[in-house]
């Protein structure tokens, strides 16, 4: 890493992390539709208790206060920690990927950081809840058109062909199983995958978020964590196949085709 570089980077994993712990308020109150959804302030979810500043310190509070809320004692899920974790990761990664030196080459990292967001919510939303919910995922959707609109990167014809791709593959689904398969909200996420990544890694990406969701399921399955039948959230494997496909999907055409050609 050059010097800017290196002085931004823990900047951007502190705002990551920051994200994140915002995000562990935001999933719960969209679900349960509450009032105030971004300005609200945050309580806990048993005794309704206003959390103080000390509270909300992200990773750091959940520790010291034993992963148990600091009113009522009970048990906070381990997935709040998870949640800040993850997105201080992925907010690095994505830095690493389109970093910036200088001011003219933020909205770029800007965009692939919002688009990240709504991604990580989209993945903890539907493990949580078994569903998706398109206040944060629609906005991206219109990020990312206008982004291959100006910038050409995807071309816009690519990310239109792509989200017609992830439309249609889900749809087809849909109408082949009468909503047994995936669910409608599965076709936005098509939607923002293809219109990222541009029609070409698209079809790269769905291989690969359905390689993972298979392997994945074989595991619970043979671990009795599931039953054959029983419902899966398919959401985190598209977003999965999406960062994947978004940081090596070039390598790993190359890989396929050297392997076979």
């Amino acid at each position: 890493m050059t010097e800017i570089k290196t002085l931004i980077f823990p900047l951007v994993l502190a705002i990551g992390i920051s994200f994140g712990s915002f995000l562990t308020m935001l999933i719960p109150r969209i679900y349960e539709k509450e009032s105030g959804i971004f300005l609200g302030r945050s309580h806990c979810r048993f005794c309704k208790k206003t959390l103080r500043a000390r509270d909300l310190i992200p990773i750091a509070s959940y520790l010291i206060n034993r992963g148990k809320c600091a009113f009522c004692k009970e048990k906070i899920s381990t997935l709040y920690p998870t949640i800040e974790i993850s997105t201080a990761i992925m907010f690095a990664l994505i830095y690493t990927k389109f970093p910036f030196e200088n001011i003219s080459g933020i909205p770029l990292t800007a965009f692939y950081l919002t688009i990240s967001f709504a991604l990580i919510f989209t993945f903890f939303y539907d493990i949580k809840y078994l569903e998706i919910s398109d206040i944060i995922l629609l906005p991206a959707i219109a990020l990312g058109l206008i982004k291959s609109f100006v910038t050409d990167s995807p071309s816009f014809e690519s990310a239109l062909i792509g989200g017609l791709i992830g439309i249609s593959f889900f749809l087809i689904q849909i109408l082949l199983s009468k909503g047994k398969w995936v669910g409608a909200g599965d076709i936005r996420i098509g939607a923002l995958m293809g219109i990222l990544l541009g029609w070409q890694m698209t079809l790269t990406a769905l291989v690969i978020s359905y390689v993972i969701g298979s392997i994945v399921s074989i595991g619970l399955l043979a671990a009795k964590q599931k039953e054959i039948g029983g419902k899966i959230a398919l959401g985190p494997f598209l977003v999965s196949g999406t960062f994947i496909t978004l940081f090596f999907g070039e390598n790993i055409i190359n890989w396929y085709l050297n392997l076979f050609l």
